[in-house]
């Protein structure tokens, strides 16, 4: 069995992509994979504190998608990555400094979106 615990930066940024590539809020992925939204935010932040539970929950995150254990290990290229640069706002990037407006807004938005995915099954 593979020690997750080891590799949680690595797997932070794969699951990132996987759920943003695949269109799921965190709350969808959340029930999805039956781990809780504020797990799932530690795992995404590579913050989980017990090596046996985080193991527990990358394995119980491949059998919900029936992924190869070794899925989040390495990053996954795929049909939606190009060469060619993409541009897009983002309050993920470095030294990004947004309006208190637009952080409104989008926090709005974010919380939107957790509603709507509440009421999809």
């Amino acid at each position: 069995m593979i020690n997750y615990f080891e590799y949680q930066d690595s797997i932070a940024k794969n699951l990132l992509d996987f759920i943003r590539l695949n269109g799921y809020s965190k709350l969808s992925f959340s029930k999805l994979t039956g781990i809780s939204r504020p797990t799932i935010d530690r795992i995404l932040r590579a913050e989980s504190p017990n090596p046996t539970v985080y193991n527990d929950q990358i394995d119980r995150i491949n059998t919900a998608f029936n992924l190869n254990e070794k899925y989040f290990l390495t990053a996954q290229t795929s049909a939606f990555y190009s060469s060619a640069p993409a541009y897009a706002f983002s309050d993920h990037g470095t030294q990004v400094e947004r309006s208190w407006q637009a952080g409104e807004l989008l926090d709005g938005l974010d919380n939107m979106l957790d509603i709507f995915s509440m009421h999809m099954k």
